[in-house]
Parts: C-alpha cells; sequence; structure tokens
C-alpha cells in the first residue's frame, strides 16, 4: 500500500463539498451556522464550499422563511440543495425484461419503463429495448 499524505487539496475539497451536499440534500434551507454545525468544518470552510457548489448550480441561496422572526441586522444567508439541478438515471438489463427508472436528484421517481424481451435476443435487441424503456 502507498504512503499516505496530506498534500492533496483537490481530493479535501472535494470530500468537504460532499459533506455540505450531504447537509444541505437533509433538510429544508440552512445557514452556514447550521452548516458549520451539521458537517464539523469550519465556517471559512464552509463557505467556500458553499460558493463552489453554487458556482456549480448544486446550490442556490434560499430567501429568508416566513416563520423566522426577523431581528435587527442583516438576515442570515440561507441555502439550499438544488435537486432540479440534474437527473439520475438507472437502468436494468434482465434475461426477461430490461427497466429504466428517472428521478431527481433528491431521489424523487419522475419515471419508469420496462420492455419485455426474449431470453434469446440479441445484444443489438437487447440495447433497443433499454433505449425505448428510456424514452
Amino acid at each position: 500500500m502507498g504512503r499516505l499524505t496530506g498534500g492533496d487539496p483537490s481530493l479535501l475539497r472535494r470530500i468537504n463539498s460532499a459533506v455540505v451536499l450531504h447537509a444541505l440534500r437533509g433538510g429544508d434551507a440552512r445557514t452556514l451556522t447550521d452548516l458549520t454545525r451539521l458537517t464539523g468544518l469550519s465556517r471559512p470552510t464552509v463557505e467556500g464550499v458553499t460558493e463552489g457548489l453554487i458556482e456549480a448550480g448544486l446550490v442556490v441561496e434560499a430567501g429568508p422563511e416566513e416563520r423566522e422572526v426577523r431581528r435587527q441586522g442583516r438576515p442570515a444567508r440561507r441555502f439550499r440543495f438544488r435537486a432540479e439541478a440534474g437527473h439520475l438515471l438507472g437502468i436494468e438489463i434482465g434475461p426477461h425484461r430490461v427497466a429504466a427508472l428517472l428521478s431527481g436528484l433528491d431521489g424523487r421517481i419522475i419515471g419508469a419503463g420496462t420492455r419485455e424481451v426474449s431470453v434469446e435476443a440479441s445484444a443489438d435487441e437487447r440495447l433497443e429495448r433499454v433505449r425505448a424503456a428510456v424514452a
């Protein structure tokens, strides 16, 4: 096994981004203070990661919640995960059928399709059934 070093900041940035995304996916809009508490990361790290996720289109700044009591000063910035930023497509190719499932990034199922296929079907036939299920 190779020697482990702490010299890969891009890996650390990806890990921190995944941690913040996980915290945002788990609930409503969150403040930087909420994210710092939930992730165990420092506030500057959470701010930097959040800005990077906004640039990537995975996070957006949310408005203040209606039930939130208005205090003096600038309101806390709130962030939410953008489940609408992309989709996931799962495909199953079995001996008797092919199936496709489309979901949002939040796991909400958007669509599904199945097609029967013969056990003797060629690879090209199976791929055509996959295309039909996806469509």
